[in-house]
């Protein structure tokens, strides 16, 4: 399994990458979308981490931590951001930093708001060739026994990226769309290679049963290359303080989500698998998250929409 892991991520390195998605998107809203920056009224931090397909020896690890605010005098919303991605552990490393600016335009005394973004980032990736093995080195008595390229230990690879994102909110209603990586910058460790353009849109809907339940459901496209992803999701807020969400995505894939909800911040954990059992492992995956909220004084015991906690 570990070679297999290594051919797989030997074939990435030649294909066009694709960006790491969370699914928790309401512990990830500025990953969702840039033009969320702020969107709770004053500060927010939100942290995830991913843990995609464990039980290999090739897993992706992802850790996303985020803090956003609204300022008052512009009118707008700022958020600094900041990804882990590891692949196979340790073997294809990417670090990046977002800075992302939100406009927030209200309109119809305030019922409906308009909010475009821009994010600027900086993003580094490091190949170590040292955790690359190939069929054609390894004898079947001496094991590993030649190294194919006289290559350094490390390459890395840094630039800059700019994407840029917009938010209508009517309501309790909400669309996103964000065009991410539009100057499309030169990515690659072993030779020139575009980052390609992911497209994003997501159409949100919060509406209540009585005073004890919120309810939330999502829909979420990705597109990024010839990778294409939608996503299905229902959040619900039973009593203030209990979340249960239950999704699935078009590529056969369930998750659920259980958290906890405070005045000042949130907790949560799921767990996604595959109804389409290809390996005995069940290649699962599982994410972690937390945030802090601090709002004004008059908003912190108000059950807002998903999209504004």
């Amino acid at each position: 399994m570990r070679y297999f892991a290594v051919l797989f991520l030997g074939l990435a390195l030649q294909a066009s990458a694709q960006d790491p998605i969370i699914t928790n998107t309401q512990q990830s809203l500025v990953a969702l979308n840039p033009s969320f920056a702020g969107s709770n009224g004053l500060l927010r931090y939100q942290s995830n981490m991913r843990s995609q397909w464990y039980n290999l020896s090739g897993s992706y690890l992802t850790f996303y931590n985020s803090i956003d605010a609204y300022i008052k005098p512009l009118k707008g919303g700022i958020a600094l951001a900041y990804t882990r991605d590891d692949q196979a552990r340790g073997t294809l490393v990417t670090n990046r930093i977002d800075l992302s600016y939100a406009q927030h335009i209200s309109l119809l005394n305030q019922k409906l708001k308009i909010i475009p973004s821009i994010q600027v980032s900086v993003f580094q990736k490091t190949l170590d060739n040292t955790k690359l093995i190939f069929g054609d080195q390894i004898d079947a008595r001496r094991g590993y026994i030649w190294s194919p390229y006289p290559l350094p230990a490390k390459q890395t690879k840094s630039n800059i990226d700019i994407s840029a994102g917009l938010i209508m909110n009517y309501n309790h209603f909400y669309f996103g769309s964000t065009v991410y990586h539009i100057t499309q910058p030169d990515e690659g460790v072993q030779g020139p290679s575009k980052l390609p353009i992911r497209s994003s849109s997501f159409i949100s809907y919060n509406f209540s049963i009585g005073e004890n339940v919120l309810l939330n459901a999502l829909v979420r496209n990705e597109l990024q290359n010839r990778y294409y992803n939608m996503q299905f999701s229902l959040n619900a807020l039973f009593f203030k303080h209990l979340i249960v969400n239950a999704g699935y995505r078009d590529n056969n894939t369930i998750n659920t989500f259980i958290g906890f909800r405070h005045h000042y911040f949130t907790i949560s954990g799921g767990y996604e698998f595959g109804l389409n059992n290809t390996s005995p492992n069940n290649a699962g995956s599982y994410e972690i998250a937390a945030s802090f909220n601090l709002r004004n004084k008059d908003d912190r015991k108000l059950v807002k929409d998903f999209e504004r906690w």
